[in-house]
């Protein structure tokens, strides 16, 4: 490993802790928390590759969690975050400029997404955060009091994003790279909560559910905001740093 290589890694690293302790937005569902370290982990991916996001997404949002009170998701953050950054880089290499040559799939794709997005949303935000009951069916106590309308609202707005994003924008297959690298986050931390951490600090293990669309919200507000990121910083002359 190179020199530079080294250098990219130990700054990506303090970025992406620092964005990952921003902002923290707890959910008591799991004991998780939104963050926006995605936004970093996929810079990396699109301006310094693979190996670069990986060790830095694993090992920085992993030392967010031990510092600031969220330590018991600090092993599966590091095998998760890594696994995410590794791939969002290896994808995005190969899917640069898909939003021109196939822009028809990954509109295709990105309305199948919101709808999908849009449905997690409405279902978690009855579920989990709104009214005590869903289609007529008692759930426990919700453990944030929020309006239903609001679930809603959040879930189009992510929905058409990833819609844009992957089928409209001239990153569209940079963007569609990211949110596929994504779900390796949502899915990864869906199993830890259910099967490790909410038994652990007993919570019902089906509320890990209640953080999938708030991890896919993750995912996209960061493609959202790295890839407009990568291109001006592309144009302002920081080149690519390789996909090795």
């Amino acid at each position: 490993m190179d020199a530079r290589r080294v250098i990219d890694i130990a700054v990506y690293t303090a970025l992406v802790y620092a964005a990952t302790v921003a902002v923290q937005i707890y959910q008591p569902a799991t004991g998780g928390y939104f963050n926006l370290g995605e936004a970093v982990i996929y810079l990396a991916a699109l301006l310094r590759g693979p190996v670069v996001a990986g060790v830095a997404g694993g090992v920085g949002a992993a030392l967010a969690d031990l510092s600031t009170g969220y330590a018991i998701f600090a092993p599966a953050t590091l095998v998760v975050k890594f696994l995410e950054g590794y791939a969002a880089g290896l994808l995005a290499a190969k899917m640069r400029g898909w939003g021109r040559r196939k822009a028809g799939l990954l509109a295709g794709a990105g309305y199948a997404a919101l709808i999908i997005v849009f449905g997690l949303f409405y279902w978690s935000g009855r579920a989990y955060y709104g009214p005590e009951s869903f289609l007529g069916v008692e759930l426990n106590s919700p453990v944030v009091e929020l309006p239903l309308a609001l679930w809603v609202i959040i879930g189009l707005a992510l929905g058409i994003g990833i819609a844009y994003f992957t089928g409209r924008s001239i990153g569209g297959g940079e963007a569609a790279a990211l949110l596929l690298a994504g779900l390796i986050m949502v899915t990864g931390y869906f199993l830890y909560e259910f099967l490790v951490s909410n038994p652990l600090t007993g919570r019902d293990p089906w509320a890990a559910a209640a953080e999938i669309p708030v991890n896919i919200g993750q995912a996209v507000v960061g493609a959202a905001v790295a890839v407009p990121l990568a291109g001006w910083l592309r144009r302002a002359g920081y080149v690519d740093g390789g996909e090795g």
